[in-house]
């Protein structure tokens, strides 16, 4: 009987006699009855399998565990049948109805089991290919496996989508965060690249929380509900990983993580008319604009440079401000009139002179303005306008033989411009289109000697970094304008002849703790057996315009970040031995210097020099660092 009720129905009257026929014609008729029971077996079959692939939705478990009942049957099964083929062969006996209705039962279960197990997988596959159940069970094994390691993806993948949505309340290029950003990136590049059936080495500790980049993102979420244990383990590692800079950072509660936002777009009120736009006019000879009843204004000659000064409150409506001209004026006049009245050049619009910057002249065509030209190192444009600057050109004043600027820009519906020389306009004048970005380069026989600097204020961003010699300034598809922009041109430190460079080197040694060295000193021991746990290196004297960085091989972290001069790459109190590191310089004057390293590892001995990033040391071998020795030489 099936499980349906439905019978392998045998006629017994034909089986009369089976005995006195020839060996063949017995065999002939039972194989016949064999076929009529397995096609009213099978149609039975047939309509419980479209109802259970219609009810239910195997799962990997439910499916081995199906496999697992088979495979405890069929070695019994297949005794029996070639003992009853057997006897078949040799008296024409027929199998017992008892061993059909097993075999059809075991064949419809082995069916259901490869359908199954095929549609789970969303393989091309067809069931002639899976042709054992020892292919099933594999398959599905493959299987289980797979969105076991496609759920932990997954899920690192979200810690990561979350750690990239860190950023600092205060400073939007704040470097720390940068280099974990950076980290990010790299991890969710190779997870996101990984195959379904071979999880990436880091994806388990990301999502468990102890590798450094989910470490610092725990930090960031759930600072006040970590206890003081679980907040000093998290610290270390973060420091070690990243630098001190970030978790103090977070301590402070600089950092947040910030969700995806649509900008919010303002209507304006039903009541209130649209203002037109201004239109560019000339500057009269001065223009005075009262914010309420004052005396009638009177003329004054005017010098050729003309300030635009912003409003000194955001929210002050800008007819209450007046415009004049550059003037030196006396001090009891620069602190009278009303709150909206402001003479000269506002206190701190310029940065500090550089010493020995080359004469410009920076034209810049702002919005509803006009030109405006301004000088080197001076604040060409506006704030808290919202007026964006739609071409600018730069130009040596007095000019330097030997000596050009160039300069391109990127612009609204157009992209990057071409590089244009002095005295072309980068941009637009009557488009209405907007400057987004920019960039500056020196060219002819004397670039060489000198640099030039530059950086913007960026509408919702604020005032960039300064940028130089080519390095893009601003945004690309953004839609943020350009509202103004400084630029100056100093002797090119590399001119400079290279001062000598010392260094203070600490080392924090197994059972030892901190000891302080000097450059080219040895910084450890030897034959101690001693580790090296932590290391910090700081040029002492500074020498400017150059810094050092440094990064480090963690037994059981892994390499860190490039850590910045002074902060210890490695960790007191846990034990964790230093295998290799590498260090570099970087700023304006690094190009002059070479940095030069050697070690002393754990059954190696001495290694060779190391140089300028080079990684000095062993990786994934147990072996110790035990000291070190790190000096600085002026390139020949």
């Amino acid at each position: 009987m099936t499980s349906s009720g439905a019978r392998c129905d045998f006629d017994h009257n034909s089986l009369e006699g089976w005995q006195e026929k020839s060996g063949f014609r017995r065999s002939q008729k039972c194989l016949g009855i064999l076929s009529v029971a397995l096609s009213r077996t099978l149609n039975v079959y047939n309509q419980q399998v479209k109802y259970l692939r219609q009810t239910m939705e195997p799962t990997h478990k439910d499916l081995l565990q199906q496999i697992a009942g088979l495979s405890e049957t069929y070695p019994s099964l297949a005794d029996r049948l070639a003992h009853s083929a057997k006897q078949l062969q040799q008296s024409g006996l027929p199998p017992s109805e008892n061993l059909l209705q097993e075999m059809v039962s075991y064949s419809r279960n082995f069916s259901v089991v490869q359908k199954q197990a095929l549609e789970l997988s969303n393989s091309a596959l067809v069931s002639g290919e899976i042709t054992s159940l020892q292919e099933i069970q594999n398959l599905v094994q493959t299987l289980a496996a797979s969105e076991g390691k496609a759920e932990i993806r997954s899920q690192a993948l979200t810690v990561i989508d979350r750690v990239l949505a860190i950023a600092h309340r205060e400073q939007s290029d704040f470097g720390p965060l940068q280099s974990v950003h950076s980290k990010a990136r790299e991890l969710q590049r190779a997870i996101a690249e990984s195959t379904p059936t071979q999880l990436h080495s880091d994806a388990e500790s990301l999502v468990s929380g102890k590798h450094p980049v989910a470490a610092v993102l725990t930090l960031v979420e759930q600072q006040d509900k970590l206890d003081d244990e679980q907040w000093v383990i998290l610290e270390e590692t973060v420091s070690a990983a990243f630098g001190k800079q970030i978790a103090v950072a977070i301590s402070r509660g600089k950092l947040t993580v910030t969700e995806t936002q649509i900008s919010p777009q303002i209507a304006p009120p039903a009541t209130v008319k649209p203002v037109p736009a201004p239109v560019a006019e000339p500057l009269p000879e001065v223009i005075v604009i009262p914010s309420g009843k004052v005396a009638p204004p009177k003329q004054v000659a005017v010098v050729p440079e003309i300030k635009i000064l912003e409003s000194p409150a955001p929210s002050a409506p800008m007819h209450e401000v007046i415009i004049v001209p550059s003037m030196e004026m006396p001090k009891s006049l620069q602190t009278k009139g009303s709150g909206n009245i402001v003479f000269g050049a506002p206190t701190g619009a310029s940065p500090a002179p550089v010493e020995g910057a080359v004469g410009l002249k920076v034209l810049v065509h702002i919005q509803g303005i006009g030109d405006r030209t301004f000088g080197s190192q001076q604040y060409a444009g506006t704030k808290a306008q919202g007026r964006r600057v739609e071409g600018f050109q730069v130009n040596l004043e007095p000019a330097i033989p030997g000596l050009k600027v160039e300069y391109m820009a990127h612009v609204e519906g157009v992209g990057d411009t071409p590089w244009v020389s002095e005295q072309e306009l980068a941009g637009f004048r009557g488009k209405g289109k907007r400057i987004e970005g920019f960039a500056l380069r020196l060219s002819g026989d004397q670039a060489s000697k000198y640099d030039i600097f530059y950086n913007a204020h960026i509408q919702n961003i604020g005032d960039t970094k300064v940028a130089s010699n080519g390095e893009y300034c601003g945004t690309r598809g953004k839609a943020l304008r350009v509202e103004g922009i400084t630029v100056w041109v100093v002797p090119s430190a590399k001119a400079q002849p290279a001062q000598p460079v010392s260094l203070k080197v600490l080392t924090h040694i197994q059972g030892i703790g901190d000891r302080t060295f000097s450059d080219r000193e040895y910084a450890g021991t030897r034959a101690q057996k001693r580790r090296v746990e932590g290391f910090q290196i700081k040029i002492d004297p500074p020498v400017a315009g150059l810094k050092l960085q440094y990064m480090a091989h963690v037994e059981g972290v892994g390499d860190t970040a490039w850590i910045e001069e002074g902060e210890l790459a490695g960790f007191r109190g846990k034990a964790k031995r230093i295998e290799g590191f590498a260090v570099r310089l970087t700023g304006a004057e690094a190009d002059k210097y070479n940095v030069l390293y050697t070690a002393h590892i754990q059954n190696i001995g001495d290694t060779p020099t190391a140089s300028n990033g080079q990684y000095c040391g062993s990786r994934g071998k147990g072996l110790r660092v035990e000291g070190l020795t790190v000096w600085v030489e002026a390139k020949a």
